[in-house]
């Protein structure tokens, strides 16, 4: 018997897949926790017209302090280009963003919000702090560090997002 076969009947091997595949799920369900957390603040807030992933992708357009383009969205946001342009072409009608030839490619555009994108900028930086309280609420400073470079250490193991 190969020591792959071994360890694939060994408990403690199995009980050990168990408890990463719990983890695993429990990640999932943390993330759609989050998101209809972030609903009910933007809900509870009267901001319209912005789902909890369009408004990140807003808040990865202000933290950049300048235009950017699609390209860079998506990987700031670990996503693909096409599920990146489908989110452009929605906040753009909805007026979130606006689009603008970029004058270095002149295949690409660049993005940055729009003035009433930037009038809701408090408001949405209130959701974005009370949904962070709420994920955080009771971790000390060093359960932040342990975590921090926990999620670190899965996505080193994982690579680069835009691989797959």
């Amino acid at each position: 018997m190969t020591d792959a076969a071994r360890n694939h009947l060994d408990p403690d091997v199995i009980a050990e897949r168990r408890r990463q595949t719990e983890l695993m799920l429990a990640f999932s369900r943390v993330h759609q926790q989050i998101l209809r957390r972030s609903a009910q603040q933007l809900d509870g807030a009267g901001i319209e017209g912005i789902t909890p992933s369009r408004a990140t992708a807003l808040i990865v357009l202000f933290n950049a302090r300048r235009p950017i383009n699609a390209r860079e969205l998506a990987e700031e946001l670990a996503l693909s280009e096409v599920t990146v342009s489908r989110f452009i072409r929605k906040m753009e009608e909805d007026g979130w963003i606006e689009r603008a030839p970029d004058p270095t490619d002149g295949r690409a555009m660049l993005l940055r919000p729009t003035r009433y994108a930037r009038e809701m900028f408090g408001s949405l930086v209130k959701v974005s702090n009370a949904v962070i309280g709420d994920i955080f609420d009771g971790f000390s400073r060093e359960e932040l560090d342990g975590l921090t470079r926990m999620v670190a250490r899965i996505q080193q193991n994982l690579g680069d997002p835009q691989d797959g």
